[in-house]
């Protein structure tokens, strides 16, 4: 009877694991396949996440850069630059107190704006008609490239030279940037 009843047990055995393989089938397998179809999912957004976040670093990293860009040219632009507004007038004024030291005589001045800024500037063109001898023109260039603010020669040009004397007259063009309007 022993053997009778361990068929038995085995035949029952068989029938549950054939039953439960159609529920396995149905229903364990997706379950299982629709897991590791989100694990994977799962580490694909892990993924698309970290080189997101290296992107958003390496933006982070641009953008403290430009504030830094930005200061530096506000800084900049404070300490070499004349000022937009009042900039023509305090160049003029400037200039006539280097004619001055340089004990030069300063005749009419001209200037013109360039009509489009260039790269966030706006340059400015002088004609500067002067009068003097040798050793005051140099003073006058030395005082000149010794400014704080930005003044550029461009050129000189002897215009005249007044016979039995020293004295030279030179036009003078210069250049100086304004940081432009935003």
């Amino acid at each position: 009877m022993n053997v009778k009843h361990q068929t038995i047990v085995y035949i029952v055995l068989s029938a549950m694991v054939l039953m439960n393989l159609p529920l396995y089938l149905v229903f364990v397998r997706p379950e299982i396949e629709a897991d590791a179809g989100e694990t994977v999912r799962i580490d694909q957004m892990r993924s698309q996440l970290a080189r997101r976040g290296n992107t958003l670093s390496a933006l982070k990293d641009i953008e403290k850069k430009l504030n830094e860009s930005r200061e530096k040219y506000r800084q900049f632009s404070a300490e070499y630059l004349f000022p937009q507004k009042e900039g023509t007038s305090e160049l003029l004024k400037t200039l006539d107190e280097i004619c001055a030291e340089a004990g030069l005589l300063r005749n009419r001045v001209t200037y013109r704006l360039d009509p489009e800024p260039a790269f966030g500037m706006q340059r400015l063109a002088i004609t500067l008609p002067i009068e003097g001898n040798y050793a005051n023109i140099r003073d006058f260039l030395n005082v000149l490239e010794s400014e704080s603010k930005l003044v550029i020669v461009d050129s000189m040009a002897l215009v005249s030279e007044r016979e039995g004397t020293d004295m030279l007259r030179l036009d003078v063009s210069l250049s100086t940037l304004f940081a432009a309007p935003p």
